[in-house]
């Protein structure tokens, strides 16, 4: 056998294992991705929800009864200028939750109690005083399958919003005026678990999206949002919420667990999930 002939045979060989395997490492990272954006849905809605506080006060004593305000209360500033959800839950991701495992041990992210000693409860988000921590690397805030780096002197983008409910204006609305458009969250005031009558299990707190992205530290709809059905469908890449896997995305719901939601799903039954008290046979959500 000549020595071209060898080598084209080697070459084939290899190009055969490459077909078969290439597809197989893109499918399990595919799967990788998923799994620890999941994660990252169950730190947000189960244990930093859970232990929601104000920085530099105690963690609650006790797992918390309702989900914290949307944005980090400041009546003084419009909600995009105020610091978003995301800050109610970083004394537990500093100091860790109580564990009835003597053994396990909290590993407190790097450089985040240098990032909280500037903290200025009454500024903006991106006043000079909270800078340090605008543009802190808080891994837990990216899905994983789009991590692309980041600048250590500009704010760190977010994937994953907090669900307003349906339309715009929704978030900016009490429990009471919002009725059964209301969502998860809302901008000035936290949410009773038991105003969430459709159930825990069945109404999104947390979803990630690739659209619009704001820094996670940043108030206003860059990390809550509401659904407009106008702008269905809903999921997908360049659509309002998904993107960031193929074929659906993560969400987070009310009771802290995380689920895979395929872009296949029923329209209706989507919308029912951006609900706290109004399901799609009582809502007609096509309407303004």
């Amino acid at each position: 056998m000549s020595r071209t002939i060898r080598i084209a045979l080697i070459a084939l060989v290899v190009f055969a294992v490459a077909g078969l395997v290439v597809p197989f490492i893109i499918k399990s990272r595919i799967k990788s991705d998923r799994v620890r954006c999941e994660d990252h849905l169950r730190e947000l809605g189960l244990i930093g929800v859970q232990h929601a506080s104000p920085p530099g006060q105690g963690l609650p004593t006790k797992p918390r009864d309702e989900l914290p305000p949307g944005t980090f209360l400041n009546p003084a500033r419009s909600p995009d200028r105020r610091m978003s959800w995301y800050t109610y839950m970083l004394n537990v991701f500093h100091e860790g939750s109580a564990s009835s495992d003597p053994a396990a041990k909290h590993r407190k992210p790097a450089g985040l109690a240098q990032a909280l000693q500037g903290f200025a409860a009454t500024e903006a988000w991106d006043a000079e005083a909270n800078k340090a921590l605008a543009n802190y690397h808080l891994k837990v805030v990216i899905c994983p399958a789009q991590f692309r780096g980041f600048k250590t002197d500009e704010p760190l983008l977010s994937n994953y919003i907090a669900n307003g409910g349906i339309g715009l204006d929704t978030p900016g609305k009490t429990l009471e005026e919002a009725g059964k458009r209301g969502g998860a969250y809302r901008y000035d005031g936290s949410t009773p678990l038991k105003a969430i009558t459709d159930g825990l299990q069945q109404t999104a707190q947390f979803l990630e999206t690739n659209e619009n992205l704001a820094p996670w530290l940043q108030g206003g709809p860059g990390t809550l949002r509401a659904l407009d059905p106008a702008t269905s469908p809903f999921l997908g890449v360049g659509r309002p919420f998904g993107g960031c896997h193929p074929g659906g995305m993560c969400a987070s719901m009310a009771d802290g667990s995380a689920k895979f939601i395929k872009d296949t799903i029923d329209p209706a039954i989507l919308q029912a999930m951006f609900t706290r008290a109004g399901g799609p046979d009582e809502v007609n959500f096509e309407s303004p």
